[in-house]
């Protein structure tokens, strides 16, 4: 039951959404975050989110159809809303990706959802449908989904603007810097707890929520439920004709080789990711010295952690198949994107066993943001005891107890040529001149 003032740990997704759903019930609020809105720890703060209906899972999907009538309507969450629709490309034989993408256009449809949709193959269809295009090389052994109802989120645009509203309303407060910083919990004789801050300040409320993504299993010992796992991103600049040709294209995902956007209206500045390489940190488990975990270190501290070198290949191969005219564009504001993966994918919001009023809300696993405008609901229900049993069993604490990490790559569905890599293997793109970003 939520009762008295909330104190949030964490300035992300899931800590924004949920004061967004406490103040409406009319709670007092007390958010704290090393840094302000938006975080360079958030794995939010970015140019760019892909915002999808389609889940194998009933759960995932009613949430993400309920998250999109917000994206479209709600004035908080519009303005940051591309509905530019998404590209799928996918290999035939690739049968557990193909499978994961059908269940989850069926499911979609049978909410009377996804009519739109178009599936072909090869590279005809889709030139006749889109001239960015008209230069590909797509194989007939490859699937060609278009989804015209989905798009993206200007994520770091969105952070800001919850933010900005948070920030004035007089039920919340934030606190940023050392003394918002949280590094552990202390738990008192009646098993309430505080948040220990850097500056040694301890924070505590009634109820507390730690939700500080692929960081917070450096707050909060997990059992082993979350590992953080690395995503790379990079970008390319465009010309101002370049910009004109691709500035309302649809997403592109390629399931094999990667995806990329359409480019930043004031930059222009396109977004581009790798798929098929994920990267991890193996350090000793900092609340069990038998055990590893993967945690981030963060671009803001450590910029040479760019992307791979022996993946740049990989990259221009990506646009050489669809936009061969931006194949030689320099690379540059490369970063690692770090989410907190969960096995199965599914979020970890439950409460923490052995205290009185500490729960976590974690385990984004990459596909978090697009619930943005509902996620809070949900973590609140959590608290205050009335959350569906369904979702309640997914998301539920489940600590591991197997010795290694969780490496969300193995899923069937998951289209993974190297796998999760560990960062000290890693040889880095060097990057010359001065970041735009």
């Amino acid at each position: 039951m939520v009762d008295g003032p909330v104190l949030i740990v964490g300035c992300g997704v899931f800590g924004l959404s949920t004061a967004l759903a406490l103040i409406k019930q009319g709670h007092y609020v007390h958010i704290i975050d090393k840094y302000e809105p938006p975080s360079p720890w958030s794995a939010a703060n970015d140019f760019n989110k892909i915002i999808r209906c389609e889940y194998n899972d009933p759960i995932y999907l009613d949430m993400s159809i309920e998250a999109l009538k917000l994206w479209r309507n709600d004035p908080l969450f519009n303005r940051s809303y591309n509905e530019c629709g998404r590209i799928l490309i996918t290999p035939l034989r690739h049968k557990g990706r193909i499978e994961f993408e059908q269940q989850g256009i069926k499911l979609l449809q049978d909410k009377g959802e996804g009519k739109r949709f178009e599936v072909s193959r090869g590279r005809e269809s889709i030139t006749e449908k889109f001239s960015f295009l008209s230069r590909n090389t797509i194989p007939f052994d490859q699937e060609v989904k278009f989804n015209p109802e989905s798009g993206l989120g200007r994520s770091g645009q969105t952070l800001i603007d919850v933010y900005s509203f948070l920030a004035s309303h007089p039920k919340v407060r934030f606190t940023f810097g050392d003394a918002g910083y949280a590094v552990g919990v202390q738990r008192y004789t009646d098993g309430q707890v505080g948040v220990i801050t850097k500056s040694g300040f301890v924070h505590s409320a009634s109820t507390v929520l730690v939700s500080s993504g692929a960081n917070t299993g450096s707050i909060l010992d997990l059992q082993n439920q979350q590992s953080a796992t690395g995503l790379f991103v990079t970008h390319i600049q465009l010309t101002e004709s370049e910009f004109l040709k691709y500035r309302d294209i649809p997403v592109l995902f390629d399931a094999e080789m990667g995806y990329f956007f359409p480019p930043d209206e004031g930059s222009k500045i396109m977004k581009i990711c790798l798929s098929g390489i994920r990267s991890s940190r193996i350090v000793p488990d900092p609340f069990d010295s038998e055990r590893e975990a993967s945690l981030p270190r963060f671009h803001n501290e450590y910029p040479q952690d760019t992307i791979p070198e022996n993946c740049v290949s990989s990259l221009k191969a990506l646009l050489q198949k669809y936009t061969p005219e931006l194949a030689n564009h320099q690379f540059f504001g490369s970063k690692i994107c770090w989410i907190g993966d969960r096995e199965g994918s599914h979020f970890l919001i439950d409460k923490v066993p052995g205290y009185g009023n500490l729960y976590v809300a974690t385990g984004d696993s990459g596909h978090a943001y697009k619930f943005f405008p509902v996620i809070g609901n949900y973590i609140v229900q959590m608290i205050d005891g009335s959350l569906d049993d369904k979702i309640a069993f997914f998301w539920k604490w489940k600590p591991r107890n197997a010795p290694d990490i969780v490496d969300a790559s193995a899923a069937s569905w998951r289209v993974s040529k190297l796998g999760t890599i560990d960062i000290e293997k890693i040889v880095f793109l060097k990057e010359f001149g001065v970041s735009k970003l």
